[in-house]
């Protein structure tokens, strides 16, 4: 897997040699799978890669105890972190959207608010092809037209903030090798 992302990233352009990287990182096995390959990558390649973390506290104890879990991780890999919390319940609330839209919303706040802070222009996050699969059926059940059936990019201009790239190295992989991946490197994860 780590051969087939190096190829990814190279043929589609998404991260530039000497880059800094903010990765977005849950706790959960595609997060921290992508974490571990960029930094397995990141020598070779003088890539200066950040954590970050949002807490959404959804979840009580479990909840804290993903955040705990990728300060330990990004602390035991040598990686700056930047960990927030937000009530995204209240949020929705406030809004009177949906827990997801809510989620989703202070989620890429909180991405493109840290890039930016950071002096950081790229965010590189952990969707992959079963994500794409889902999103492709989602939005044809709501009626999406065919642009909004093309899914996602592989890079493109965060929604809360256009001067912060977001990138997917992990597009092409199924969650399964993912999955199969993270226990043959015995790589930590939570279930989120």
């Amino acid at each position: 897997m780590l051969e087939q992302v190096e190829k990814t990233i190279g043929a589609r352009g998404l991260l530039r040699r000497g880059q800094s990287v903010l990765v977005a990182v849950s706790g959960g096995v595609d997060s921290m799978v992508l974490l571990h390959l960029l930094h397995a990558l990141a020598a070779k390649y003088s890539w200066r890669l950040s954590v970050a973390h949002l807490n959404h506290c959804l979840r009580g104890r479990s909840s804290d105890a993903d955040e705990k879990l990728v300060v330990r991780i990004a602390s035991k890999l040598g990686l700056p972190i930047v960990v927030e919390r937000t009530e995204v319940k209240q949020f929705a609330r406030q809004k009177k959207i949906s827990v997801e839209m809510a989620a989703r919303k202070v989620r890429h706040d909180f991405l493109a608010r840290t890039a930016f802070r950071s002096g950081i222009n790229c965010v590189a996050l952990a969707h992959h092809a079963d994500d794409q699969i889902e999103l492709f059926f989602l939005r044809l059940l709501r009626g999406s037209g065919n642009e909004g059936l093309a899914g996602m990019k592989w890079k493109n201009p965060s929604p809360a903030n256009s001067r912060v790239e977001l990138v997917r190295p992990l597009l092409h992989q199924h969650k399964a090798a993912i999955e199969n991946f993270a226990r043959q490197k015995k790589i930590h994860f939570r279930e989120d």
